[in-house]
């Protein structure tokens, strides 16, 4: 009976290590100034500092990895070599593997375009005359190819869109309101000298895998309440 009630022990002491284990959840990172941004191995911006704070009042432990894309951080997702990735749109695609939480923040995507220029947006014409540029495999990207827009330029950085655009490679960007504009201010350029015209709103969240969460029952739940703690707080 004795020898029973320590193999018992033993057992649960076994289980509560490997979930302890499992609760660090991997995060993948893709660089995406000014919300994610790598420098001499730190990784920074307002993304990362929103969800460390999120994390913390979750009381979940995680850690970052950098990837060059948000389809490697898809893919690493798929292929379970990681746990989830930030800061995401929502998508049917990304949906199939993983769960997306609450709102962390509301993302704008735009158009820009020189100020001298006569593309309209909202011209029918537009779609398949403009010379689109954006984020490569980015909800960006992916939502001008199903649309049918031109995507003649689709780099790996920012600032190489930006460069495009003043060489006319391309005519116009489709971006992140806020990545766009930061970048402009690093290149030391003027954001007025560009026409803004916002295409959509989409709410930004952190995806965690269904394989994570369907072995830690209750963190995606401790996470949205932190969510909702953190985003309503007074700042």
């Amino acid at each position: 009976m004795f020898k029973k009630i320590i193999i018992s022990i033993l057992a649960f002491i076994i289980q509560v290590d490997s979930s302890f284990a499992q609760n660090k959840i991997i995060f993948n990172v893709p660089i995406f100034p000014p919300y994610m941004l790598e420098n001499d191995g730190k990784i920074s911006g307002i993304g990362v500092e929103l969800v460390e704070k999120i994390m913390k009042e979750a009381g979940v432990q995680y850690v970052l990895k950098i990837v060059p894309s948000y389809a490697r951080a898809l893919e690493d997702v798929k292929d379970n070599k990681s746990d989830g990735f930030f800061l995401a749109s929502q998508s049917a695609e990304r949906d199939k593997f993983a769960v997306f939480s609450n709102t962390i923040m509301i993302n704008r995507w735009c158009w820009f375009y020189p100020a001298g220029s006569t593309l309209n947006p909202k011209d029918i014409k537009f779609k398949s005359e403009a010379k689109v540029g954006t984020y490569l495999n980015s909800n960006t990207h992916k939502w001008l190819l199903e649309n049918g827009y031109i995507v003649t330029g689709s780099p790996q950085k920012i600032d190489s869109l930006l460069k495009m655009l003043n060489v006319n490679n391309i005519n116009v960007v489709f971006l992140a309101e806020l990545v766009f504009i930061d970048s402009i201010h690093k290149m030391g350029g003027n954001p007025d000298s560009y026409i803004k015209v916002i295409q959509e709103e989409k709410p930004f969240g952190i995806y965690i895998s269904k394989e994570y969460l369907s072995k830690n029952k209750g963190v995606m739940e401790k996470i949205n309440a932190a969510i909702k703690k953190i985003i309503n707080k007074p700042q």
